[in-house]
């Protein structure tokens, strides 16, 4: 069985070929216009901020009240980490067209000789420019890769308090007067260790509360859903003060974990205690630390406005009889309690 002779010569202008693609290839790169790019994302990522925090605020979210000063550091920073990236782009399109031309003297060279070792010089030329392209990206990257971590996140704090207020607006539960919503999470109230109604976990300065929202079924043709219904209702709300308890349990799964939340509530509370599996990407660590915060006090730190001056005078002065029965009712008034039920003739003092 015979085979067929490779030509050198064919070989030698495929490589070529090959080389003057790459080469053509590294044109875009030489200016560095990915990172040009990146940087006018993150710059106009940090321009929409502002006005998007102002709207989170006209919509009445009162927490989170670093955002605006974390903005107006970020954007007195940026406009220093700006020109040092723009001197240092400059600077490295400089030294790659320069590299670039003597990449081209020794792609023109392989051609015209068509020699073995002016094919290598040609590419190991290449090579080294390819390598000097990815340096210089890395280089000016690292000048700004904080930055742009610190407004990715502040994009990411904005984008869940827009979804929260969102999912406000569409409850079918209101707030209380003066009641400020802190945050939200997709979760599961875990009626079974393996299952229960999913909705949104909400958490205000003075609740917790769990809101049904799903579709659900309502008819089937050989287990195959053939008709839905949107189910909306308010299975679960406690006063952040009837809370006793967060546990942070995480369970394994297949490829990944369970974030379960398991809460539970003071004797007072109408329900014992709940457990939650929250979704979306949000930890139980973090609502463990929040729910506590608020418990505390703690969380009135971060207020971008105070409270309703008059909804805390109506707390601190409420009634200490019953004014049906007249018993002494209980001296302390947990946060988030706007009812008083008095233990001997079941009358509901509002506060």
């Amino acid at each position: 069985m015979s085979t067929q002779a490779v030509d050198p010569a064919q070989q030698r202008a495929e490589k070529l070929k090959d080389l003057q693609r790459r080469f053509e290839d590294l044109q875009e790169s030489l200016l560095l216009t990915r990172v040009l790019n990146n940087v006018e994302q993150v710059g106009t990522a940090l321009s929409l901020l502002p006005n998007k925090i102002e709207q989170l605020r006209t919509r009445g979210y009162a927490f989170r009240g670093f955002l605006e000063n974390k903005i107006k550091v970020l954007s007195d920073k940026w406009q220093e980490t700006r020109a040092g990236v723009t001197r240092e782009i400059g600077k490295r399109t400089q030294d790659l067209k320069r590299e670039s031309g003597e990449v081209e003297g020794a792609l023109r060279q392989a051609t015209t000789v068509k020699s073995d070792s002016a094919l290598s010089r040609a590419e190991s030329a290449i090579g080294s420019l390819e390598s000097k392209v990815r340096a210089a990206e890395s280089a000016v990257e690292a000048m700004y890769n904080t930055f742009e971590q610190n407004v990715s996140q502040t994009s990411r704090q904005v984008e869940e308090i827009e979804w929260l207020l969102d999912q406000i607006d569409e409850a079918c539960f209101k707030l209380h007067p003066a009641e400020d919503a802190i945050s939200a999470c997709e979760a599961e109230y875990m009626e079974t260790e393996k299952e229960g109604p999913k909705g949104i976990l909400y958490l205000t300065d003075a609740r917790l509360i769990f809101e049904r929202k799903e579709d659900v079924a309502t008819k089937k043709v050989l287990f195959i859903t053939t008709q839905k219904e949107t189910v909306h209702e308010l299975l679960l709300e406690v006063p952040v003060g009837q809370i006793e308890e967060v546990k942070a349990q995480d369970k394994k799964k297949f490829l990944g974990r369970k974030e379960m939340l398991e809460l539970l509530f003071t004797p007072e509370a109408d329900f014992s205690g709940a457990t939650f599996r929250l979704h979306g990407g949000a930890k139980n660590e973090d609502w463990d630390a929040l729910i506590n915060r608020v418990k505390t006090g703690e969380i009135d730190k971060e207020r971008a406005f105070p409270k309703d001056k008059a909804v805390e005078e109506a707390v601190r002065s409420a009634p200490t009889k019953c004014t049906t029965c007249g018993a002494t009712l209980p001296a302390e008034i947990v946060r988030g309690q706007r009812e008083i039920t008095c233990e001997y003739c079941g009358s509901v003092i509002r506060l």
